[in-house]
């Protein structure tokens, strides 16, 4: 059963997932991402239902049944979860130490059948499913009054932690907001009691006036290497319109999203030649009266802005930036983006 520990010195916390256990073999890099000849044994695979858990979510536009072959996306509980629902959710303390029950979601987002697509390869419409399952999942979720927060993301290529080659992305529901997105609500908010205004807009405008970080906008979404760049060719996705909820856009505004997301997915592609990547949702999360700091959701509606991010894994994290969470990026964001814009 998972647990999460607190980690005083770094003020974070860490999920110690046993029903994830590796013995030390299992670390080898050699078993990521490994090519299935057979894709007949592959689990997300038409006809392969069976070999995962029940899905709680699909796109079916035929009406098929549920965990029948026929549909475009497929979402179910994750074969190895770091969280799980009927978990506990209470907290325990032993003398320096604190810790709390594994409670949460861990969910598995398949975004197409076929075996042999991935994100480069998606048009328009294989960015929308995607999106509106994100969105689905999101709202159902939040139901669940204990969940404050979602966490979304893509891994693509085994040195992005990538574990299968079908195409797909995950979601984790956790009982608790995490120290990174918690930062940027902080500071977005800091931002916003200051000159009350959205940092994130006013990001979005001064980038695009510049146009030199810029690789591609359309009339509601806009694509740039963001100033400070933590990882070359780092690239910022986000609505021009003020919004702080992912789970409130509509299938109309998600096609211009699908139509920036495919433009610089493709381009990163041609650039970097298929490049391993994290891409990951950052939306706000909703209240919740037993939240600590209640002060924080004061405007959260105003001052934060959603936006995904996509962080090429082309450069290796080492001592200086594992022991220091400063990061040194050798290629500028103003360079980046001209190689993006300008790739063929």
């Amino acid at each position: 059963m998972s647990e999460f520990r607190y980690n005083y010195l770094k003020d974070t916390w860490v999920i110690i997932a046993t029903e994830r256990s590796k013995r030390p073999h299992d670390y080898n890099v050699s078993i990521y991402e490994e090519p299935i000849t057979d894709i007949s044994k592959c689990p997300f695979e038409y006809g392969n239902e069976d070999k995962t858990p029940p899905e709680i979510f699909a796109i079916r536009p035929n009406a098929s049944a549920p965990n029948t072959p026929g549909w475009l996306v497929r979402v179910f509980p994750n074969r190895y979860p770091a969280l799980r629902i009927e978990n506990s959710t209470l907290s325990e303390g032993y003398y320096i130490f604190d810790k709390k029950g594994g409670f949460g979601a861990h969910e598995v987002i398949v975004e197409t059948p076929d075996h042999f697509k991935h994100i480069q390869d998606f048009d328009q419409q294989d960015f929308i499913n995607m999106f509106i399952a994100f969105r689905e999942r999101m709202k159902s979720l939040y139901n669940d009054y204990r969940i404050k927060y979602i966490h979304i993301f893509k891994n693509h290529g085994k040195e992005a932690g990538k574990s299968l080659v079908h195409s797909h992305s995950q979601l984790i529901a956790l009982p608790m907001i995490p120290k990174q997105p918690l930062t940027k609500i902080i500071q977005s908010q800091k931002y916003f009691l200051e000159k009350e205004r959205c940092y994130t807009c006013d990001e979005i405008k001064l980038e695009s006036q510049l146009g030199e970080r810029v690789i591609y906008e359309n009339e509601n979404f806009i694509s740039y290497c963001p100033y400070a760049s933590l990882y070359p060719f780092e690239i910022k996705i986000a609505p021009k319109f003020h919004s702080h909820d992912f789970s409130t856009i509509t299938e109309d505004t998600m096609k211009d999203l699908a139509d920036v997301m495919r433009f610089t997915v493709k381009k990163l592609d041609k650039t970097l030649i298929n490049p391993p990547f994290n891409m990951i949702l950052y939306s706000a999360p909703p209240y919740r009266d037993d939240v600590v700091n209640k002060e924080m959701f004061n405007h959260i509606n105003r001052y934060f802005h959603w936006h995904i991010e996509i962080l090429p894994r082309i450069t290796t994290l080492a001592g200086f930036e594992l022991g220091t969470d400063y990061y040194i990026n050798p290629t500028s964001p103003e360079e980046a983006a001209k190689f993006l814009r300008e790739v063929v």
